[in-house]
């Protein structure tokens, strides 16, 4: 697919690159201070009855719309992979409205329903909600039918009020299996009759991290020549693993579907705080309505290397603030509204120009699968003047890469130039500098840095804010 340009935007940003050139920071990483997680979360109301359960029941997805996902996903520079459809209630499942919620009073004076939504074979469920009356202290917890018994994700009523889409839907945290159940819960003094819930429609899954990843080919199994970041810790020591702790498999909606990239982490100048910056693509997330809909997984790497299997990982579902993206460059920076989880890394980075023919690394999660890392080169004569070009000498690309971090390394450890855009290689090509298909083209961290540099980089004349979006109080 050719690449279109925009020459006067493209000169515009080289001119703001010149003028920062002299002064383009770099930045090394550093582990998260967060602490440890608490014990896992479990359901308020433990184990409640079937019958005061209200269950909203999809039929069997179309095989069309199926096909028509694998399709799309041929497609690959520029474009995100999709992996869930979004179904609409009214269509396709029991209608727009809701069962009425059995609440069942607590002995503290709190109420709390379980609901249950039901999409046939899927292998994860998002539902987009539009509720209201919710107190800020109320809670929603989230798990998933191949897990009963765990709850994956917590939020207070507070936070859905900043995680709606264009059409103001809550989308749920992704949950595993064919089944999700939600649990709500009212604080003391809360009345259930001022809350009202709708839910229009949902997002039928077909990948998850506990059967083999997929549903179709292609999707959470990328091709055999990936390398798994754990085969190569042992040998690449504590630099590359603490880099690879750095990077996300990310999940969004958008346009009827869900759908997958990559991004990284990174640190910025100011020592005493750990903003969650998370760097990706344009193509991923464009707009401030698709970032609060951001799910990110932690630590979503293979048990130990070929293993096929993965460890246990941390998911974050509250979202993220749009800071900056560039449709030219294909740059994106966001705040995770969430802390960082313990155990993972700040990203260093570098804002300088990339030396010509350097040795480049790419970490990422191909096809949503567990964490891949691959190795190759920086290719000046076919990279421009907003795009790095690549080309791989182990490993390669796939849909769900997009937005992955492209690494140089030295003796004080991993630095991001750039994140992925796209390309056409493939494991048939990869191994050869000299085949043409075997190439990447990713943003240019050095050209979008004069617009990052407010967050990563910054002159401090307003609150500072540490582990997280709240601004700390100053004198």
């Amino acid at each position: 697919m050719p690449i279109v340009r925009t020459t006067m935007l493209a000169c515009c940003l080289l001119a703001g690159t010149a003028t920062a050139a002299a002064q383009a920071p770099r930045v090394a990483g550093e582990p998260s201070r967060s602490p440890a997680m608490k014990s896992a979360e479990t359901w308020r109301g433990g184990d409640v009855p079937a019958a005061v359960i209200a269950r909203m029941r999809y039929g069997e997805m179309s095989a069309r719309r199926i096909l028509k996902l694998q399709q799309d996903n041929e497609a690959r520079i520029g474009k995100p992979l999709q992996i869930g459809i979004v179904r609409d209630a009214a269509t396709e499942g029991p209608g727009g409205a809701v069962p009425a919620l059995h609440w069942i009073a607590q002995a503290d004076g709190s109420h709390l329903a379980r609901l249950e939504f039901v999409s046939p074979l899927a292998y994860g469920i998002r539902a987009g909600l539009r509720i209201e009356g919710l107190p800020a202290a109320a809670e929603l917890r989230f798990g998933g039918s191949l897990r009963p018994d765990a709850v994956v994700a917590t939020l207070r009523g507070a936070q859905l009020r900043t995680l709606v889409d264009a059409d103001g839907l809550f989308w749920t945290p992704g949950t595993d299996g064919e089944k999700q159940s939600m649990e709500l819960w009212l604080p003391p003094g809360a009345s259930p009759a001022g809350v009202t819930l709708q839910a229009p429609r949902l997002s039928h899954l077909m990948t998850n991290a506990l059967e083999d990843f997929k549903i179709l080919e292609k999707i959470g199994e990328s091709g055999s020549c990936n390398i798994d970041v754990a085969c190569r810790v042992g040998t690449l020591g504590p630099s590359f693993a603490n880099a690879g702790t750095a990077v996300a498999r990310m999940t969004f909606v958008k346009e009827g579907g869900t759908y997958l990239c990559t991004g990284t982490l990174l640190n910025d100048t100011d020592n005493s705080s750990q903003v969650p910056w998370f760097h990706t693509a344009n193509h991923c997330i464009p707009s401030q309505v698709i970032a609060s809909t951001l799910n990110t997984y932690w630590k979503y790497d293979a048990t130990a290397c070929s293993s096929g299997i993965v460890g246990n990982y941390v998911l974050l579902s509250g979202g993220a603030d749009y800071l900056y993206s560039n449709e030219d460059t294909d740059g994106a920076l966001l705040r995770l509204r969430d802390s960082a989880p313990a155990g993972v890394y700040f990203a260093g980075w570098d804002a300088g120009a990339l030396p010509s023919s350097t040795a480049v690394t790419a970490i990422h999660h191909p096809a949503g699968d567990v964490k891949k890392v691959s190795f190759g080169q920086h290719l000046p004569a076919r990279s421009d003047d907003v795009n790095h070009a690549a080309g791989w000498l182990e490993g390669t690309t796939e849909g769900g890469s997009s937005g992955s971090g492209l690494f140089t390394v030295d003796a004080s450890g991993y630095y991001l130039r750039g994140g992925l855009y796209g390309g056409n290689a493939t494991c048939s090509n990869s191994g050869s500098l000299s085949n043409t298909d075997n190439i990447d083209w990713y943003s240019r961290f050095d050209v979008d840095f004069p617009n990052f540099r407010q967050y990563l980089a910054p002159v401090f004349s307003e609150p500072r804010r540490r582990n997280g979006s709240h601004p700390l109080a100053t004198p």
